[in-house]
C-alpha cells in the first residue's frame, strides 16, 4: 500500500464532459442531490472549485471530488469544464481518503455517507484495526454497534437512503429496512413518507408487517399496499395522524387477532362495571393468565369507606366474572 500521506499534486485542466464517466461511483459517498441552485452559480460565477478527477487506463475520468459539480455542468450542457487531474500513480484507498477528507474538511459527514465510506474502504483495510482506521477516517464513534448498523443504511436504495437524510425514515428504523428486499424497503418508505410516523411507530409497523408476512407466507410489500391501508391512506375525512393511528390499529389486528379480540372484549366488561375515577383496572399482558391489576386512590377514611362500597358493589357485578374467565 502506497504511504497515503505523500503529497498530493494536481495538474489543471480543461477537461470534455464527454470524457468523464459519471456512472462510475467508486468515490461517491451519498445519493444524488439536486443541483438546480448550483447549476445556477456555475452559469452566473463559472466554476470557483474545479473537481478532482483521475485518469484510468482507458483514458476516461473518473469523478474523485465534485459529483455534484460535474453534473451541474452536464445540466447547463456545458462540453468542457475546468478540472484538478491527479498526477502520479495513486492507489484507490488513496483517492476514497481524498474524496472523503474532501468533504470532512467543511463539515461532518452524514450518516449514509458514512455508511458508504465503510462500503468503499472496507475491502482496502487489512481486518485487524479496521473499526478504529474506519471511525477515525469517517469520523464516527470506534463502537462496534454502531459500525454494525453503519454499514446496512448503503445496501438500501437511494430512494430511502435520501428518506433518512430529509428525516422521513429515522436511522433506527433503516436499519431494520436493510433485512427487506429494494421493494419492500421502498414500500415501506412510501407508506412513512405519507404519515411522518415517529421512530417508535416506524418500528412498530415495520415489526407487525415482518412478523405477518412470515406467519402468513406474503411478501411485506403486498400488506403494505392492502385494500385497508390503501383505503385509510385515501380517506380524505382522515388527518395524517388519524390515517396512522388507524393503520397500525389494522395490523396489529391483523398480526394479533386474538390479543385484539380479547382487549375488546375486556374493554366492554370493564364499561358494565360502572367503575369511578377512583378505581382503575388493568388486565393482565397480552392476556395470558397472568395477574389483573387494581389501583384504588383515596385520601382519608371517608374516602376508603366510599372505595370498598364501590368494590363491593363491582364484586356482585356478572361483568367481573366474565372478565375474570380466560380469555381464550
Amino acid at each position: 500500500m502506497k504511504d497515503a500521506s505523500r503529497p498530493i499534486k494536481y495538474e489543471d485542466r480543461v477537461i470534455s464532459v464527454s470524457e468523464i464517466d459519471t456512472k462510475d461511483d467508486t468515490c461517491r459517498l451519498g445519493p444524488g442531490v439536486p443541483t438546480d441552485a448550483l447549476a445556477v452559480s456555475i452559469r452566473d460565477v463559472g466554476m470557483i472549485n474545479p473537481p478532482v478527477l483521475r485518469q484510468r487506463r482507458d483514458s476516461k475520468y473518473q469523478i474523485v471530488c465534485g459529483f455534484r459539480r460535474v453534473e451541474a455542468c452536464r445540466t447547463l450542457e456545458l462540453n468542457e469544464i475546468k478540472a484538478r487531474v491527479l498526477k502520479g500513480d495513486f492507489s484507490d484507498l488513496e483517492v476514497l481518503k481524498l474524496a472523503i477528507f474532501d468533504n470532512r474538511s467543511h463539515r461532518q459527514l452524514n450518516v449514509v455517507e458514512q455508511a458508504q465510506g465503510i462500503r468503499n474502504l472496507s475491502s482496502h483495510l487489512p481486518q485487524r484495526g479496521r473499526l478504529e482506521m474506519l471511525s477515525s477516517i469517517l469520523g464516527f464513534p470506534e463502537n462496534q454497534k454502531v459500525f454494525e448498523k453503519l454499514k446496512t443504511l448503503s445496501g438500501l436504495p437511494e430512494a430511502v437512503q435520501d428518506g433518512i437524510l430529509e428525516e422521513i425514515v429515522s436511522f433506527e428504523a433503516a436499519v431494520d429496512l436493510s433485512q427487506f428486499s429494494s421493494d419492500d424497503a421502498l414500500s415501506f418508505y412510501g407508506l412513512f413518507k405519507r404519515l411522518k410516523l415517529s421512530q417508535n411507530k416506524q418500528r412498530e409497523v415495520i415489526t407487525f408487517v415482518a412478523e405477518i408476512a412470515i406467519r402468513e407466507a406474503v411478501q411485506p410489500k403486498d400488506i403494505l399496499q392492502s385494500r385497508e391501508i390503501t383505503a385509510a391512506l385515501n380517506n380524505s375525512d382522515l388527518n395524517r395522524n388519524e390515517k396512522g393511528s388507524q393503520i397500525r390499529a389494522f395490523l396489529k389486528r391483523r398480526r394479533f387477532p386474538a390479543l385484539v379480540e380479547a382487549e375488546g372484549r375486556f374493554a366492554e366488561e370493564l364499561k358494565a362495571l360502572k367503575l369511578d375515577e377512583h378505581i382503575h383496572m388493568t388486565g393482565p399482558p397480552h392476556f395470558e393468565g397472568g395477574p389483573f391489576t387494581l389501583r384504588v386512590t383515596f385520601k382519608d377514611e371517608e374516602g376508603f369507606s366510599e372505595r370498598r362500597k364501590t368494590l363491593d358493589r363491582v364484586a356482585k357485578n356478572p361483568a367481573l366474572s366474565r372478565i375474570l374467565k380466560p380469555f381464550d
